[in-house]
């Protein structure tokens, strides 16, 4: 067995790999950096505009990988995949930015979990009278297993008119797993 000095400072992060010694109640034991980390984590972003028509529901198209640590990022099909071992409950959040209009209705995201929908938000942003460039977004956690997939969903309610989402690639959908939760 190898003599644990603490004479040598770590001076950088520590690899995924680096093992700490703890006592688990008088034994000693290792415990590998990776298991305490906000990983998986991603963030994905959409190329530009997409257009949303009236009263129904389109998926949003994330299409541009900005974050993947552990490689669930599908911009293929526009959602994130919980990668094999890295069930938990996780921080997830989502919003687009609107076009140019007059008056703005509601706007909601929707959330939905293996093909289905997970939760919903009220409507964001309700009669917004001459404003442009509404943000809508929401905020959750989730409790997810490997092979879960995530997508957002977007709807607007204006009178019969369409708008753009996602106004010059201004688009956001991410996320992290959650430690000790």
């Amino acid at each position: 067995q190898d003599i644990i000095s603490g004479e040598t400072a770590l001076t950088s992060e520590p690899a995924s790999t680096d093992e700490f010694l703890v006592s688990d109640a008088g034994t000693l034991k290792r415990l590998d950096f990776s298991l305490i980390t906000n990983t998986p984590n991603w963030k994905i972003g959409m190329s530009g505009a997409q257009s949303l028509a009236y009263n129904t529901t389109t998926k949003i198209d994330f299409d541009t990988s900005i974050i993947d640590s552990d490689s669930g990022v599908d911009t293929t099909n526009n959602r994130y995949t919980i990668p094999t071992g890295k069930g938990g409950t996780y921080l997830v959040h989502c919003w687009y930015r609107t076009g140019t209009g007059t008056d703005s209705g509601s706007f909601d995201i929707f959330v939905y979990v293996n093909g289905s929908l997970y939760s919903s938000a009220a409507d964001m942003g309700a009669y917004i009278a001459n404003l442009s460039y509404n943000t809508i977004q929401c905020t959750g956690m989730l409790v997810l297993s490997a092979g879960d997939y995530i997508e957002m969903y977007a709807k607007q309610a204006h009178v019969n008119a369409t708008h753009d989402i996602g106004y010059s690639g201004h688009a956001r959908f991410w996320g992290h797993r959650l430690i000790g939760a």
